[in-house]
């Protein structure tokens, strides 16, 4: 049971287990050791539910692996590059409008740590 603010008892509707959670950073530890030397490096993930995805080994942290990935521009919906400028900047309608050039097909994939099977080189 935990406590609230107000000083009343809420129900625990689920608690992991302290050997669970010890293995899991174990894991997660293990990862990071892993895949550190891979940085940069083409690389394909394969997760738990059996999705393929091929790219570069961005970087990690506690939570996720982050992998760039090359998407077709038509079904780049989904996916958001931060790093994207589209607007040509100072006297923007221009040459090139709506965008100046091609579009940026590189994103950057999050994937989650527990979800993933295997990694391999490229």
């Amino acid at each position: 049971m935990s406590t609230t603010s107000s000083g009343t008892q809420t129900p625990v509707i689920y608690q992991a287990d302290p050997a669970v959670v010890q293995h899991l950073n174990g894991v997660r530890d293990s990862l990071h050791q892993s895949c550190k030397p891979y940085l940069n490096h083409k690389v394909q993930v394969q997760t738990l539910d059996g999705q393929m995805h091929e790219g570069t080994l961005a970087g990690m942290d506690s939570k996720n692996m982050y992998l760039v990935v090359t998407i077709a521009t038509d079904m780049g919906r989904g996916y958001y590059n931060p790093y994207y400028k589209p607007y040509p900047g100072p006297g923007y309608p221009g040459p090139g409008y709506p965008y100046p050039g091609t579009v940026n097909s590189n994103v950057i994939m999050p994937l989650v740590l527990f979800e993933l099977l295997t990694i391999a080189l490229l």
